[in-house]
């Protein structure tokens, strides 16, 4: 399961700094392909397997991609699907999962040392620096001859030009980056314990000074009615970044700061640390921890131990994804701990000037590679044939969701069902995961994808549970967009930047340090020393160049 990342400082100045890396891309096989007039889940009209670009001949494509469940291994020699990209295309597709985080990035470096790096390969969005490494090397192939060799896929995924500038090197374009629409974005939203607040008689906070109140009251007044002093009004974690992290961009977004650049004014681009206004999120983080209504542990806790505490039942108030809060395997703990719990997102609360915003979003989501290697090789319209194909139609349905029959079938309705199927054999079951690993190749954000990646339950007392509408939620909330932020390189002495940062802003929220006008100036000009002024205006530059900015 993929979750939306939050848009953290780790996110912006250590952008690119680790490459999440690719997997082979491999489909599985329905065995019955929808008719070429049907419309399909990726809302396009399905059509005939293309023509064969390698006609008469069986041709080998190398594919790496990240694994879309890293833990459950990667298809096995006998998948079905293998066979069916065969079969349609007459490819023997050799599929790797990229190892994850800086293993991923050490083995796609050898390749590149040794100029064999896979024919087409994935390069996360926070990754985009070795993407322009293997451009400037000569290593990496123009994406354009391809567009037209896709018809369908191009017009889907490859037509927004403001996303073709995240893989543009010296006015060419060297990736396939697609639009955040199937991994889903502004996937994160502010919860409350609706429970909670219906015992206090409370209304759910609007402002930061309501947002205290009822914090204060989440923490006092035993919401839970165990006769125990065990709850806070809000639980949140540090990310590992040089600043608050995601958890508590709310309280920056009250601001109109979250993440780690301000956009606001093009005219004086920096970094939100830069903004006055930035001390006053600081401040009321502070504010919390001192009237204790934020869980102390906050320093040191980890995601899983974060996670842990608001399933028993510790928090009020907490910043999540919404499949992380909301998909059945993930609210089960909460539901046998909380039988009667009720999680609602709740807008952000809006500071002095009436400003909000749950934290950042980027409108690119997965980013594909080819190799110059490759495209020498004649390769380019094997390649596009292969993405053509998973598109729509049995490709599509091959690797997001199986084989036809066996993980799912297409119901009455047109809908994606598993009903009638073996558990452990369904498409979203945990032992069939490993057999949709290439399935973010296919995913598009369409409908009838989402209602089968998210299915509806019933809580353990009987009521409906729809991730759909908590995402649906999330996605309306107030977010500031920084897509351009992941053209920013990572400054040459980034984790110096991150350690100070990080351990400022940690000081003044515990009150270890005086939070006032006079120390947070001397903080900030304590960044002249780590040459901030020009990485500050190097990023500039870079968007203004990518025509980002003016």
């Amino acid at each position: 399961m993929k979750y939306g990342t939050k848009k953290t400082w780790a996110s912006v100045f250590l952008v690119g700094l680790m490459l999440a890396m690719l997997l082979a891309a491999c489909g599985d096989t329905p065995t019955t392909a929808p008719a070429a007039s049907q419309t399909t889940a990726a809302g396009q009209t399905a059509s005939a397997s293309p023509a064969a670009a390698n006609a008469g001949q069986t041709a080998d494509l190398n594919v790496w991609l990240d694994p879309a469940s890293a833990e459950s291994g990667p298809p096995p020699a006998d998948w079905f699907g293998y066979k069916k990209i065969h079969d349609a295309l007459n490819i023997n597709l050799k599929f790797t999962m990229t190892p994850s985080g800086a293993d991923g990035t050490t083995k796609l470096n050898a390749l590149a040392a040794s100029n064999s790096l896979p024919d087409l390969f994935q390069l996360s969005t926070n990754n985009r620096p070795l993407l322009f490494q293997y451009a400037q090397q000569g290593l990496l192939a123009p994406v354009d001859s391809l567009y037209p060799l896709m018809p369908n896929r191009t017009k889907a995924r490859y037509s927004d030009d403001n996303l073709k500038k995240l893989d543009t090197y010296n006015g060419v374009v060297y990736g396939l980056q697609e639009s955040s629409a199937a991994s889903l974005f502004k996937r994160t939203g502010l919860f409350i314990r609706q429970d909670w607040l219906d015992k206090l008689g409370l209304k759910a906070p609007t402002t930061l000074e309501e947002f205290m109140t009822v914090a204060k009251a989440f923490t006092t007044q035993d919401p839970d009615g165990n006769g125990k002093n065990d709850t806070y009004g809000f639980g949140g974690f540090l990310d590992g970044g040089p600043g608050m992290g995601g958890a508590f961009d709310i309280f920056f977004g009250a601001y109109g700061l979250p993440g780690s650049w301000d956009f606001s004014d093009p005219n004086n681009f920096q970094a939100t640390v830069q903004n006055p206004n930035y001390q006053k999120g600081v401040q009321f983080i502070s504010q919390m921890n001192q009237a204790k209504v934020l869980d102390p542990d906050w320093p040191t806790l980890k995601i899983d131990d974060w996670r842990a505490r608001w399933k028993q039942g510790k928090y009020g108030m907490f910043v999540e994804d919404f499949c992380a809060l909301s998909c059945s395997s993930n609210y089960h703990d909460f539901d046998v701990n909380n039988p009667h719990g009720k999680l609602v997102m709740i807008a952000p609360p809006k500071g002095p000037d009436g400003k909000n915003a749950v934290g950042t979003y980027s409108a690119g989501g997965n980013n594909f590679v080819v190799s110059k290697r490759a495209l020498d090789a004649g390769k380019g319209p094997i390649i596009a044939k292969f993405l053509e194909w998973v598109n729509s139609g049995e490709g599509y349905y091959t690797l997001g969701f199986g084989q036809e029959g066996v993980n799912y079938k297409i119901d009455a309705s047109g809908a994606i069902s598993k009903e009638g199927f073996d558990a452990n054999n369904a498409y979203d079951s945990k032992q069939s995961q490993r057999l949709l690993q290439m399935k973010w190749l296919a995913y598009n954000g369409a409908d009838q994808e989402l209602h089968a990646r998210y299915a509806a339950f019933k809580t353990g007392d009987g009521r409906d549970m729809d991730p759909l509408q908590y995402y649906k939620a999330t996605n309306t909330a107030p977010y500031v967009e920084a897509t351009a932020a992941q053209l920013i390189q990572p400054a040459s002495n980034s984790s110096d930047i991150t350690r100070y940062v990080s351990e400022n802003l940690v000081q003044f929220a515990l009150a270890q340090k005086p939070l006032n006008d006079g120390s947070w100036k001397g903080f900030v000009e304590g960044l002249s020393a780590l040459n901030f002024a020009d990485y500050v205006n190097k990023s500039k530059q870079t968007l203004k160049t990518a025509g980002f900015l003016k």
